[in-house]
């Protein structure tokens, strides 16, 4: 018998995979698109909502804590001012004092002194260069420019807000008594 070369299965040439990165990347790319697209929604209500302490103004989760920390500090004693009024400069010695206009208070100790100061000093003002610290709403730039056609008939004070803010315990300065509602 002759011999005969064994036969050899012949393979179709194998496809050139180029595409193999451009489907890897595809792939990954809808990997992050989803998993952005899920972690914004597990985020997005705590961002839109308003705080616990059903503030009039809507503040952003990360400083939500912040405000409820200065509200259980501050509006105990007297109503809570909002954070606009005053200067960084007032905020950032009134807040570690101790004698605070004559009474003694239980400073806040860290972390959450850092807390409340995270949420004042986003939304207070700094001084002009030369202007003098007010520690008085009276003293206050700010205050003024709040109030530019209110001509106040008493000393101002933290507890004369309730006088033309009737909601101002509940830290709503938006709602106005009636002779206010439509003033210029």
């Amino acid at each position: 018998m002759p011999f005969r070369l064994p036969q050899l299965k012949v393979l179709p040439p194998r496809r050139q995979f180029r595409r193999r990165p451009v489907i890897l990347f595809f792939l990954v790319l809808c990997w992050s698109a989803l998993l952005g697209w899920g972690l914004a929604q597990a985020q997005m209500p705590a961002a839109i909502v308003e705080t616990a302490t059903e503030t009039t103004d809507i503040v952003p989760a990360r400083y939500q804590l912040g405000q409820e920390l200065y509200l259980k500090n501050c509006a105990t004693c007297h109503v809570a001012l909002p954070p606009a009024v005053m200067p960084l400069q007032t905020w950032a010695q009134l807040l570690p004092d101790s004698q605070h206009y004559g009474a003694q208070l239980t400073v806040l100790t860290q972390p959450s002194l850092e807390i409340v100061w995270k949420y004042i000093s986003t939304y207070s003002r700094p001084t002009n260069q030369g202007e003098q610290v007010p520690y008085r709403l009276r003293q206050s730039r700010y205050f003024k420019a709040l109030h530019p056609k209110v001509e106040f008939s008493q000393p101002i004070n933290v507890q004369s807000c309730v006088a033309c803010h009737p909601a101002a315990a509940q830290f709503n300065y938006r709602s106005l008594t009636p002779e206010w509602e439509n003033a210029p």
